[in-house]
């Protein structure tokens, strides 16, 4: 036989098998003593009532009450989260200098690789790779480049992207 056949046997027999279940099942029987009462009929038709002499609700009291705000120990929601991250103040030294206020002079080699830059104040910095400059950190020295990795930061000081930059020895 095909599986459709088994399959269309079980469904017939298990309907088959429900309505039994079904009729089986004995009626449910309600207790004579649980109807619900009958109605009474009215005792006397001209009685009137008057709406004075219903109760009335408990009209609640209002309590005037007056908010008042104490600013004490919180902050003034107006001034900006980000005061201390103030671009325009930077440090004395390499460490106040911008990537692009950087003019790379020379490439020492011996011990290690050590860049000679410039600045805006025309005075020489030797830099290794890993020192910082404000907004960002010299990670390689090439014989004829120096590479700086400056990392971009979104609106509220999260790190957005790194970027890497490049300045030459001598650009042709």
């Amino acid at each position: 036989m095909k599986f459709s056949d088994h399959f269309f046997t079980i469904i017939i027999g298990a309907v088959i098998f429900g309505g039994f279940m079904l009729i089986g099942q004995p009626a449910i029987a309600q207790d004579p003593a649980a109807q619900p009462p009958a109605a009474q009929p009215p005792a006397d038709d001209t009685t009137e009532i008057k709406l004075g002499d219903l109760p009335r609700a408990p009209v609640p009291q209002a309590e005037e009450k007056k908010f008042t705000y104490n600013p004490q120990g919180t902050r003034d929601p107006f001034v900006s989260l980000l005061v201390g991250m103030d671009k325009d103040v930077r440090p004395p030294g390499i460490a106040g200098i911008k990537i692009s206020e950087v003019n790379l002079i020379g490439i020492q080699v011996g011990l290690g690789k050590t860049a000679i830059i410039t600045g805006p104040d025309n005075i020489a910095y030797n830099m290794r790779v890993g020192d910082t400059v404000f907004d960002g950190k010299l990670v390689e020295i090439e014989p004829n480049k120096i590479v700086f990795e400056k990392i971009i930061y979104d609106a509220f000081g999260r790190e957005k992207e790194k970027k890497q930059i490049e300045k030459y020895l001598h650009r042709k």
